[in-house]
């Protein structure tokens, strides 16, 4: 019976585990996302979840399920509790003793000491370097039984896809951020440029003039007749550009 109820278990996990990868392929809205893998750990293993994020040098819960009360403006985590010791280490933890949380701060008013902590966190494809997002903390539940090895196994996947849901997100935010940057360089240097090809274009005029019916007036006019190529050029540039913004 109990080898039944492990399979059906571990069975459900897995269903779990396929659907959350379904939604980190077709989600755009990572809270979305986040919100509802909160409500299928509550659901499933009976146990109250919640996930806090980085903002800055604080580290603040904004997305939850289960019995719990938090301000629309977020909930900052005491900086002296386990669950920044665990975002700090960058391992995850299965408290299965109350004790283990003896010495640390705690943030909630009604603190559940038995819980298991998973760090979130995304590698930057192109530096290599590991950026920390927040972690995911599920209590133990009511009746605070120890989370089970296999369940907090399955915790470390779907911290892992919760972690590829906003890592993907701000690697997005950076790319657009980054592409909106350099169009911005680009249009800046096109207008230097083209304020370069004015000065250049008149001073090539006056020595025409000066300089009429000799060699040095026919180089100049060849040179008006580049700026005026240059001109038209950028035009065509900047009105692409302009289109595309």
């Amino acid at each position: 019976m109990k080898k039944a109820k492990k399979e059906e278990g571990l069975q459900g996990h897995f269903q779990d585990i396929l659907e959350a990868v379904s939604l980190l392929g077709s989600s755009t809205v990572p809270g979305k996302v986040v919100e509802m893998v909160l409500n299928d750990l509550r659901e499933r293993l009976g146990k109250r979840a919640r996930c806090a994020f980085l903002e800055g040098d604080d580290l603040k819960l904004r997305f939850w399920a289960g019995d719990h009360v938090c301000p629309i403006e977020g909930l900052q985590i005491h900086k002296d509790s386990v669950v920044w010791d665990a975002l700090k280490k960058g391992v995850a933890v299965n408290l299965t003793d109350p004790h283990q949380t003896n010495g640390y701060k705690h943030t909630l008013s009604a603190p559940i000491k038995v819980k298991a902590i998973v760090p979130l966190s995304y590698v930057d494809p192109m530096t290599q370097q590991e950026s920390k997002l927040g972690v995911l903390i599920v209590d133990s539940g009511k009746e605070e039984a120890p989370i089970s090895a296999e369940d907090f196994q399955y915790l470390q996947v779907i911290g892992q896809l919760i972690s590829a849901i906003i890592g993907r997100a701000k690697l997005v935010e950076q790319l657009m951020t980054s592409c909106s940057r350099q169009e911005s360089i680009l249009m800046e240097t096109t207008h230097n440029f083209r304020n370069r090809i004015v000065v250049i274009g008149g001073f090539s005029r006056q020595i025409a003039q000066m300089a009429r019916g000799t060699e040095l007036a026919e180089k100049a006019m060849r040179l008006q007749k580049e700026v005026r190529a240059l001109e038209s050029n950028l035009a065509v540039f900047e009105k692409y550009m302009s289109q595309k913004t």
